[in-house]
């Protein structure tokens, strides 16, 4: 999937490359995007995967576990000179539950990625959004369980 020409317009390098990347499910290509000591964190992570080698790892799993997941940005990223900001929204099928092909379900969130760049490539990237919309979508009884606690 690539992104619309006048949101391709208003990503710089090297977040266009990163989104085109992702959508691709290309590793490589994306691991090419981040300094050797790059970080990343989002919503979705216990920890920082932190170098080249952590962040190729996670995406390689990331794509293994879901391979229908996607990218889209939504609006203009906001640019400066070394940070980017790109709201977007993403999507795909949850990996399989016990195996089961019927067990896995459809999720979309909405968030933000923050990129700060040096020297051309992504130093730092921050993603937010709502992990917890995401458990809802692909466990139901996650969400049923929730309105429990609440009563």
């Amino acid at each position: 999937m690539s992104i619309n020409e006048e949101l391709r317009a208003a990503l710089q390098p090297p977040v266009s490359s990163w989104v085109e990347a992702f959508n691709a499910h290309d590793v490589a290509a994306i691991v090419a995007l981040y300094t050797h000591d790059a970080e990343l964190f989002d919503a979705g992570m216990r920890y920082p995967r932190r170098g080249r080698d952590e962040i190729e790892r996670w995406f390689s799993h990331r794509f293994a576990s879901v391979p229908s997941i996607t990218y889209t940005p939504t609006a203009p990223a906001l640019m400066e000179q070394d940070r980017a900001a790109v709201t977007w929204t993403t999507s795909g099928r949850s990996p399989r539950l016990l195996g089961q092909a019927w067990l896995s379900r459809s999720f979309q969130v909405d968030g933000v990625s923050i990129f700060t760049l040096r020297d051309g490539l992504i130093h730092r990237q921050r993603g937010y959004y709502d992990h917890l919309l995401v458990l809802e979508q692909v466990l139901p009884p996650f969400k049923w369980l929730q309105h429990v606690v609440r009563l």
